[in-house]
């Protein structure tokens, strides 16, 4: 196989585990029995590591990481709490089948052995669903609890931004060399995955239901590190004044109490962004002292 080929093999398979979250976590917020819900983010976060294992072995073999994702792999079907988990099976399935047929096509005994790992993984994953079946009531509670169409809109506008800083910071996370810029983009991501997981599961405890669809993947504008962080830095900016903006005219106080623990730490994601900025700058300044 090819250098090119296997790239666009593991590019792939990020494609699909990204796939998978997406869909898992659009159940996360819709689910309401927490036993269920508990069990299905653990699955989740084990496949962020996927990913995350994929993607690096992908820039150790000299690609790009490219966070795409497989749409028609995603469903977004919401019948019963029953339905829901029948298509996490069925995305583990394809899962297991396409690591399998990869095994017998590649050669590198690393990826192999990657391969070999995440399909035990999937297969445990498996299992783990079909007990949560055991344990879904046949119907599905229905109804709303009456909140407005302006809040639920809200919520999901601030969902998908969450959702397209996440992607940004693990890009960064993926393709940069400096390592405490690599580290502070990984927490800065997960927290992100927090904010997100916290509006998504209030917009499916009032009824609604979570806007996961795609978003623009971030562009590669080589831009230099500090450049960089000054971009993330006027994101996270205008992240917080969106927050206050819209906690100073929805009505509902679980909804405002919820964006206000989100703008907190937006403002310590800008305070940890600007330290780390001023950091940069007395390298670099020193650096040119050196030279000169």
């Amino acid at each position: 196989m090819k250098k090119s080929d296997l790239i666009g093999l593991l590019l792939h398979n990020v494609a699909l585990e990204h796939s998978a979250i997406v869909q898992y976590i659009y159940h996360i917020f819709l689910i309401r029995d927490e036993e269920i819900r508990s069990e299905i983010e653990k699955i989740a976060r084990e496949e962020m590591r996927h990913m995350k294992w994929f993607a690096q072995k992908v820039v150790q073999i000299g690609g790009e990481v490219d966070l795409k994702r497989i749409e028609e792999a995603i469903d977004f079907s919401r019948e019963s709490v029953r339905s829901m988990i029948e298509a996490d099976i069925s995305a583990e399935d394809l899962a297991i089948e396409t690591y399998s047929k990869q095994i017998e096509l590649v050669k590198d005994d690393s990826v192999r052995k990657l391969l070999e790992r995440v399909i035990g993984d999937e297969m445990n994953h498996r299992d783990r669903f079909g007990d949560l079946i055991d344990l879904v009531k046949e119907e599905e509670e229905k109804g709303s609890v009456g909140t407005d169409k302006r809040t639920l809109e809200v919520l999901n506008e601030l969902l998908r931004e969450e959702y397209a800083i996440i992607l940004r910071y693990l890009k960064a996370f993926f393709h940069s060399k400096n390592c405490e810029y690599k580290d502070l983009m990984l927490d800065l991501a997960i927290e992100s995955m927090v904010h997100m997981g916290d509006l998504g599961e209030k917009i499916g405890d009032l009824g609604g239901v979570p806007d996961l669809s795609k978003v623009d993947l971030p562009k590669d504008e080589g831009l230099s590190l500090p450049d960089q962080v000054r971009e993330d830095i006027l994101k996270e900016v205008a992240s917080r004044d969106r927050y206050i903006r819209e906690k100073e005219v929805l009505e509902r106080e679980e909804v405002r109490k919820v964006l206000e623990r989100i703008r907190h730490q937006e403002e310590y994601h800008r305070t940890r962004l600007s330290e780390f900025l001023e950091k940069v700058h007395k390298l670099t300044v020193g650096d040119l002292r050196k030279k000169t």
